[in-house]
């Protein structure tokens, strides 16, 4: 990630080193235990929906009566990214939707060289090197900052969205990668790194747009007119690819009408979702979950700014995450497992933004989101 040659000793890789440790073990816990020793278990293959027809030989871990995961959909493209298949298409729920987030399916391809054996276990490696190298970037943000410990990155590993999307194998956590390397090289000034990391943030996910503009509106404010010719130049390939896209006429829907309504509305029937299930273990876990993010998203506007030059670009994202969450539907706030990975970038805008928070409310914060990460791993992977 530097031009400099890396140092082995640094605490940034020391730091990467122990989470590819600990990120390994969890993964090698959920495939032996949890998976029974089958890769598939990682993708949350429903019985409900038709399986990709690339897996018809393969003896699958699927859940019954489930209609599945979007790590299932994700699975379905890997082994067929240039849908060569008139079944793969049968396989996808929403093929004009799932078919835009195409990076993590096709480099899971191209790395694996196109054998279907190994497709699934590549896909589980690109998002645990993905955790590493967050804890990496992190590290190497905050070696910068005196008052911050470059080991601090370690927190990265109490966000329980890793976790979960460690074990549904959704592109969340490369998406988080792309997003997170941007706003770091967006901080030292280096236009083209920014531009690129953003552009291949927005091809693996394109929520990532919010980033982008957040990105574009900073730069405006502050007056990085380089930047931005190269923001816009780094627009071009995830415009082209929804071009191509729509010349395919891909059946399916794009699913804004599922995902975001009314303000507020979907927030109202969660809460009284939560009032109404009763006093258990799963709800209180629930409530648990959603108010450790809403507290994630509150805290950043409430830091105190120590910064202004390092703090805009996050309070610009936060603002922009923070309305698309005021629109979300039941849909999306419905169960943790999916509004804690659609908002998993909170808790990264909230680590980046580290220094600039009080020190009772960031320990409180971290010790919450650790403890919701400590739970979902003992009793709900």
């Amino acid at each position: 990630m530097s031009k400099k040659n890396i140092n082995v000793l640094s605490s940034e890789f020391l730091s990467f080193v122990f989470t590819l440790i600990v990120v390994i073990l969890v993964a090698t816990y959920l495939y032996f235990i949890k998976f029974d020793h089958n890769i598939t278990g990682f993708f949350r293959i429903g019985s409900v929906l038709p399986i990709s027809p690339y897996l018809h030989n393969t003896k699958l871990f699927i859940y019954q009566k489930e209609i599945g995961y979007d790590g299932q959909q994700f699975l379905n493209l890997a082994l067929d990214p240039f849908l060569n298949h008139p079944e793969t298409l049968n396989s996808l729920d929403h093929p004009v939707y799932r078919y835009r987030r195409i990076l993590y399916p096709l480099i899971s391809y191209l790395f694996s060289l196109g054998n279907k054996f190994l497709i699934p276990y590549i896909m589980i490696g690109i998002n645990i090197i993905s955790i590493s190298l967050i804890v990496y970037i992190m590290g190497l943000h905050y070696k910068k900052n005196e008052f911050i410990s470059p080991y601090n990155s370690l927190l990265t590993l109490c966000v329980p969205s890793i976790w979960i999307v460690l074990s549904l194998g959704t592109s969340d956590l490369l998406s988080s990668l792309f997003l997170v390397t941007s706003f770091y090289y967006y901080h030292r000034n280096n236009y083209k790194l920014t531009a690129l990391m953003i552009s291949l943030g927005c091809l693996t996910r394109e929520t990532l747009l919010i980033a982008w503009f957040s990105l574009f509106i900073s730069s405006l404010v502050e007056n990085k007119h380089k930047q931005i010719r190269y923001l816009l130049y780094g627009i071009i390939p995830p415009t082209l690819w929804t071009f191509y896209i729509t010349l395919l006429d891909l059946p399916g829907k794009t699913r804004i009408d599922d995902n975001f309504g009314i303000p507020f509305l979907g927030i109202f029937h969660k809460l009284v979702n939560i009032l109404t299930n009763g006093v258990n273990v799963s709800n209180l876990f629930e409530l648990y979950m959603f108010v450790v993010l809403l507290a994630s998203f509150i805290i950043i506007p409430l830091s105190t700014i120590k910064n202004n030059k390092n703090n805009l670009l996050i309070q610009i994202c936060n603002i922009f995450y923070g309305i698309v969450f005021m629109f979300s539907s039941f849909t999306v706030l419905g169960y943790y497992l999916d509004y804690s990975r659609v908002f998993m970038d909170i808790y990264f805008l909230m680590l980046f933004n580290l220094n600039s928070i009080e020190i009772y409310r960031r320990n409180f914060l971290i010790s919450s989101i650790g403890l919701g990460s400590s739970l979902f791993l003992i009793f709900y992977s």
